[in-house]
């Protein structure tokens, strides 16, 4: 059997995950398993009727058809990567995300509680609550990425302390980073099309020089690298290690592909994980 056959994801309700790898955090963190993956966790009809809710309201829209007409991803929501460089607009954009969530949702069930409340039973033994400054101050709690025709990431990975050293939020004191995300939309080709792919390789410096050429696809091939794409309908909630090397193919097709997300900052010894977007 190929290594690329036995590197596959955990998937059920919860209950059904954790009966199969009772510490699944640790098993994604080993490369074990490249990610866990709660089917249903949200109601699919709720996803398209918000989905439908937040057109009405100008908050997703074509950016092909705005400004330079230029392909880009569009947030509902706060990011750290975006706002970090100027930390008082970082947390007053994410008091206005709360202040938005707090109503966005009404009459539906919350898909950012259901994210929480899927990662709170996986780890009983954490505190898991929205990231927070020393001083309080809220970040935003999770983000909903739309990505349009010819969007998408090259391979990469995530890590608030060790890729973009942000080390004056307090996100960065976490050892390890993951990452949750919700499908609300797959795009129209249901091929490659916005599917995330994770390859069995954690950030080493031997991987930085085909991940700054945006080669690491046909070097994962040549080096016989395992990789999974992971296959989502919506209301799908998967979890996985985020300082494993991934990537978005860039979506085609008319319709775009729509998901929830939060990053998930953990330690061993720290009884409190964080989130954030």
């Amino acid at each position: 059997m190929s290594q690329t056959a036995i590197w596959s994801p955990v998937e059920g309700t919860v209950d059904e995950i954790l009966a199969e790898v009772p510490r699944p955090f640790d098993a994604m963190m080993a490369s074990e398993i490249p990610a866990v993956i709660v089917r249903r966790a949200f109601p699919s009809d709720h996803c398209a009727a918000l989905i439908e809710r937040f057109y009405e309201r100008g908050l997703l829209y074509d950016p092909r058809k705005v400004g330079d007409g230029s392909p880009r991803r569009v947030d509902i929501g706060t990011s750290l990567g975006h706002h970090g460089n100027d930390p008082d607009a970082f947390y007053e954009h994410s008091r206005q995300t709360h202040d938005l969530f707090s109503y966005l949702f009404d009459g539906y069930e919350d898909p950012v509680k259901t994210l929480y409340d899927a990662l709170a039973r996986m780890l009983p033994d954490k505190r898991v609550m929205t990231a927070r400054s020393v001083d309080g101050r809220l970040y935003g709690p999770s983000i909903f990425r739309t990505y349009h025709e010819g969007v998408g990431h090259y391979p990469h990975y995530d890590s608030v302390s060790k890729r973009s050293k942000r080390y004056n939020f307090t996100v960065s004191r976490f050892r390890h980073q993951f990452a949750g995300v919700l499908c609300f939309q797959n795009s129209e080709d249901r091929g490659d099309s916005g599917e995330g792919v994770l390859y069995r390789a954690q950030m080493s410096p031997a991987f930085q020089r085909p991940l700054e050429e945006r080669r690491f696809r046909e070097y994962a091939e040549e080096e016989g690298i395992a990789r999974v794409q992971i296959s989502l309908e919506p209301g799908d909630l998967y979890f996985f290690y985020s300082e494993t090397i991934h990537e978005v193919p860039f979506v085609a097709g008319s319709q775009p592909r729509v998901v929830l997300a939060s990053f998930i900052g953990l330690s061993e010894d720290d009884p409190e994980v964080y989130l954030w977007s």
